[in-house]
């Protein structure tokens, strides 16, 4: 997957998993969020919860939408 972000120049490569992109291809499309502040892999849900609270009360979170064709 290629995660094009307004203002930047290139795209980022994300990883995928192959269970997340069964869904996608059976769903038609996914929705993203990016958190712009670093969340260790090991986070727990209640870590995640918190992060994403704080991300989106500071604007430092954004949305989107993955679709296939």
């Amino acid at each position: 997957m290629l995660l094009h972000v307004p203002g930047i120049s290139r795209g980022l490569r994300l990883p995928t998993r192959r269970p997340w992109t069964e869904l996608v291809a059976r769903n038609a499309e996914a929705v993203l969020l990016l958190g712009l502040d670093p969340l260790p892999q090991s986070a727990d849900a209640a870590r995640v919860d918190t992060y994403l609270d704080a991300a989106l009360a500071a604007d430092r979170l954004l949305f989107g939408r993955a679709r296939t064709r």
